[in-house]
């Protein structure tokens, strides 16, 4: 797996394979990023199910300035270490082990300006809805800050109160949300 785009462009990213984590494929990661683009430069981003961090990675790589991790799979968490190391991008990047419903919570009036994440197809809806829900409450998603859920197709991400839907593209199997922080 490779760094699509942005300053690391071509860079080889060290991954699990295996059922439990599943990298974002290519075609989306262009997707979110060509969105994102100039957009991103000097924003916090938060990735969620950070599995080896190539969102977050891609984040720093098209100039965001500051990266959290969360990630629960030691494996995950290592691939990561061993990832932004390799890239000398570690004073930029933190990496937080565990559920995102709890440490989440760690962030509270942090704010920052993008969450991004990608879930495992098989988690359930409503602990991302109530993962959501705290992302506001706690007021970690700055005003007018973006959220971007990647799901499966079959799967409707709820619109939370505090978040207003702006779109979704479908790239396969998979979805993108995208979300902006209304108050």
């Amino acid at each position: 797996m490779k760094v699509i785009s942005g300053i690391y462009k071509g860079r080889k990213l060290k991954f699990i394979k295996n059922k439990e984590i599943r990298p974002t494929k290519d075609i989306v990661r262009e997707a979110i990023f060509d969105t994102l683009r100039g957009w991103i430069v000097n924003k916090k981003v938060i990735e969620l199910f950070a599995g080896s961090g190539i969102l977050g990675i891609e984040a720093i790589s098209h100039g965001a300035k500051k990266i959290i991790f969360i990630e629960k799979d030691k494996r995950g968490v290592q691939m990561i270490k061993e990832n932004i190391e390799n890239l000398g991008i570690i004073k930029k990047c933190e990496i937080i082990k565990g559920d995102c419903e709890f440490e989440i919570e760690k962030l509270e009036n942090i704010k920052y300006d993008l969450v991004i994440g990608d879930p495992p197809y098989e988690f359930p809806i409503s602990k991302l809805e109530r993962i959501m829900e705290k992302i506001v409450k706690l007021n970690i998603l700055k005003k007018n800050g973006l959220m971007v859920i990647e799901h499966e197709y079959k799967k409707e991400i709820p619109v939370v109160e505090g978040l207003e839907f702006i779109k979704k593209r479908k790239y396969g199997k998979t979805c993108l949300s995208y979300y902006r922080r209304i108050k």
